[in-house]
């Protein structure tokens, strides 16, 4: 497992604690030896004063505990900066920083004990005060530990989610294409031209609508093989959805049946011209195994708002008129009319 490498701002901060600490140390051992070279002082001379003035031990006695209270003072403001660097260096290092407090803290101990080996009372504060400093970092360093510990949960939980989510979306995309595509010409297929139907008649403007499926079909399926009839299905397709592109929505709506739709004010003669279009791309001759064929095509022609209000009938509608041509002799446009009538 990779330990996370501190950062320069993390390090700068460790070392300036560190210093701050070991300055501490030093101004509390200074400060320990001056009151006790002060005490010892006074002591010596109250005791030469004591033979010549009656009430000198008397004042040695008052101004001795003036000393200790400055002492414990000093102490005490050097043991909170103490703590504060120590709570510093656990909160920004976590674990570098507890072991840097540990050290720091030890070291203080170990210069208290001259002066509590002395006899000196004042220096129990330093005795205690980082033991009692270490254990509360070590607590602290714990929930911090812990806390990083429920965030790296978290986000671990967040990232599954997001992850959970494509894959949804993901399944929810390749979902809606089967949903919406042949299987063997990739183009789109009857529920989605349905859908889409639906969608231009809710936008309120006229448009044509066209059905087309192959003549004779089931007997070049039956003559050449289902082999041969997918690929020219599959060849007719393409040039079909080339021609339509993104002008003419479009899709294949049957085994071998298209559809497209025509948008805006189109006059029937324009529909018809674009018929005439189609009868010539599906009149090219398509080479398929060494075989040649040349297809026809019959053409059911509805219109919206009159033909239809809604995709079903509007598709019955374009579906009686293709009925009707191929009643009529095949490869030819019949226009819907409710008489079912060229």
């Amino acid at each position: 497992m990779n330990k996370e490498k501190p950062t320069t701002t993390q390090i700068i901060i460790l070392v300036a604690c560190i210093l701050g600490f070991m300055t501490t140390i030093g101004v509390q051992n200074i400060l320990s030896n001056r009151v006790s070279i002060a005490i010892q002082e006074f002591m010596t001379n109250a005791g030469k004063a004591a033979s010549d003035a009656p009430d000198a031990k008397s004042a040695a006695a008052q101004i001795i505990p003036l000393y200790g209270r400055t002492q414990n003072f000093y102490s005490g403001l050097l043991g909170q900066i103490q703590v504060i660097l120590s709570a510093i260096m656990v909160t920004i290092n976590k674990k570098r920083g507890l072991i840097a407090v540990a050290v720091m803290n030890i070291l203080s101990v170990l210069s208290t004990l001259p002066g509590v080996m002395h006899g000196n009372k004042n220096a129990l504060v330093g005795l205690f005060l980082p033991i009692i400093t270490i254990g509360t970092m070590g607590v602290i360093y714990v929930s911090l530990k812990n806390n990083d510990k429920a965030t790296e949960r978290l986000n671990r939980s967040y990232e599954e989610l997001i992850e959970k989510n494509h894959q949804i979306q993901s399944a929810e995309t390749q979902l809606r294409e089967l949903a919406y595509s042949d299987a063997l010409t990739g183009m789109n297929n009857k529920a989605w031209m349905r859908e889409t139907l639906a969608d231009t008649i809710q936008e309120g403007n006229p448009f044509a609508f066209i059905m087309l499926d192959m003549d004779n079909f089931k007997q070049i399926n039956d003559t050449f093989g289902h082999q041969v009839g997918d690929t020219l299905i599959k060849t007719y397709a393409t040039r079909f959805q080339k021609y339509c592109g993104t002008k003419y929505p479009c899709a294949k709506v049957g085994g071998d049946e298209f559809a497209l739709i025509i948008k805006g004010a189109v006059t029937q003669a324009d529909v018809l011209n674009i018929v005439s279009q189609l009868q010539a791309l599906f009149g090219e001759v398509a080479n398929i195994n060494g075989q040649q064929f040349r297809i026809t095509m019959s053409y059911g022609i509805a219109g919206s708002p009159n033909d239809g209000q809604n995709p079903d009938s509007l598709i019955n509608a374009a579906d009686t008129a293709l009925y009707n041509a191929k009643l009529q002799g095949k490869d030819r446009p019949v226009v819907y009319s409710p008489q079912s009538l060229s």
